[in-house]
């Protein structure tokens, strides 16, 4: 999962779990807020009956507290009011249709109310309190509060307040979330420069740094990277003046060699014996080995400093191909290995430089025989998508998709599996294939699969568009 989708998912679900708890604290806050807010509202309303309630008493008639109760009775939370005067005997409840065989009882007072059960099964919340009279004989109060009613209220209230929070934590859920995306993003971005650098670097280009103005630990990253880049740059640079330093300074005296055995070999300083002649021809084949090797080390060096300059002429790839394949198909009989060579396309035409075209040719069917113990090495010529194709496809060891983008680097040789035989080679065949290819606007792809074989293609511009 990419870095901005992990900061973004878990941003969000920690956004998204704040405002859950958020939002069930203040719900379960206001709907106290509520219930506190209702217990008051019945304590002042029993207050003021009791009031009522003792003016009455004073003034010896139940005007003021019928009044009272009457218009009490409008609360739709309010069930029933009830007073009595014991001096007088005076009992009243109201609504009317509770005044037979209801008289609340006496228990509770104005901070503990009581629940009571009607027999219609009605819950109902009871409030009552003592009246004082001058006669000295106390009065009582009631006011009972249906439950359902009050859930009811409670309910209603909540629920409005419920929904603006809800709207409320949308709001501030899609503000989060988009907050994520963008500081994911914002975290993301300098990681995929640094990213890009390193595929730059892997792939040989060590001109390009990354630029990255922070001053957290990312930058403290992105500016190690650059250090480290410039570095590299510099032990390439002083690696490839000492590769062409060596390779020229080895040049001569190998031509010198060279030039020795060819004198002593045609017999021109006296006849050779036996031995002799077998002497010099192992040191005439490490001689051309070691001359081989220079001449990759110095194409590779100016395949890096881009100083390979095709010169682009009409090539006839059937026959340049045909001719390496006859040349190795002695070594293919040797091997036991069949080397064949098949033409897709009756009318090849390539423009291209003939001699890095055979020199593509001849490092890719070289590394084939080479890496194939048995089965076959196949060469295809074809065309596709306007360009020209060759594919060189062998049964050998195969190469470990890991390490498939690796081939192509300099000195990088194919793992073998323990037990095999060691294969000689300096590593730069497939290096310098690659760069003959993009020297020409083409390219090299491989597939391949351990113990399946290889399959090496390369793809050239049938025409350069400089030329």
């Amino acid at each position: 999962m990419r870095l901005a989708t992990r900061f973004f998912a878990s941003h969000s679900g920690v956004v998204a779990l704040s405002l859950c708890i958020v939002f069930f604290l203040a719900y379960g806050g206001v709907r106290r807020i509520y219930q506190q807010q209702a217990r008051l509202h019945q304590v002042q309303q029993l207050s003021d009956f009791t009031l009522a309630a003792k003016e009455s008493m004073i003034q010896h008639e139940d005007v003021a507290v019928l009044n009272f109760m009457r218009s009490a009775l409008k609360n739709p939370d309010l069930a029933c009011a009830a007073y009595y005067n014991p001096a007088t005997g005076v009992r009243l409840v109201l609504p009317e249709n509770l005044q037979k065989g209801f008289f609340p009882a006496a228990e509770g007072g104005p901070e503990s109310p009581v629940l009571r059960l009607l027999p219609d099964g009605e819950r109902l919340v009871q409030w009552t309190s003592a009246v004082g009279s001058p006669d000295g004989m106390p009065g009582r109060v009631w006011l009972a509060y249906s439950q359902s009613a009050l859930e009811r209220e409670l309910g209603e209230q909540t629920k409005v307040w419920a929904q603006l929070g809800l709207e409320a934590g949308a709001a501030a859920l899609v503000i989060g979330l988009l907050l994520s995306l963008g500081l994911g993003r914002q975290l993301a971005a300098p990681l995929r420069k640094i990213r890009d650098g390193t595929h730059l670097v892997r792939s040989g280009k060590l001109d390009s740094l990354v630029e990255v103005r922070r001053k957290d630990e990312i930058g403290d990253l992105a500016r190690d990277f650059n250090a480290m880049v410039t570095q590299l740059k510099e032990l390439d640079e002083m690696k490839r003046d000492f590769i062409s330093g060596v390779t020229h300074d080895l040049g001569t005296p190998l031509h010198a060699i060279r030039s020795a055995i060819n004198f002593l070999q045609a017999g021109d300083a006296g006849p050779l014996t036996e031995k002799q002649s077998e002497y010099l021809l192992m040191v005439s084949n490490s001689t051309a080995n070691l001359t081989s090797f220079i001449n990759n080390l110095l194409t590779t060096a100016r395949i890096e400093a881009a100083k390979v300059d095709p010169y682009p002429e009409p090539v006839d790839v059937h026959a340049h191909v045909k001719e390496l394949v006859d040349l190795y198909r002695p070594q293919a009989a040797e091997k036991g290995l069949k080397l064949t060579l098949t033409r897709k396309s009756n009318y090849l035409s390539l423009v291209a430089d003939v001699t890095m075209f055979r020199q593509i040719v001849l490092n890719l069917l070289s590394n084939a025989l080479k890496f194939t113990p048995r089965g076959e090495v196949e060469i295809l010529l074809s065309e596709e998508d306007g360009n020209f194709v060759l594919e060189v496809r062998d049964t050998g060891i195969g190469i470990d998709p890991s390490h498939q983008r690796l081939v192509f680097d300099k000195f990088y040789r194919v793992h073998q599996s323990s037990g095999s035989p060691a294969r000689q080679g300096s590593g730069l065949g497939l290096t310098i294939v690659k760069g003959l290819a993009e020297a020409h606007g083409g390219r090299i792809t491989v597939e391949s699969a351990l113990g399946a074989g290889s399959t090496f293609k390369v793809v050239l511009p049938k025409q350069p568009a400089r030329f």
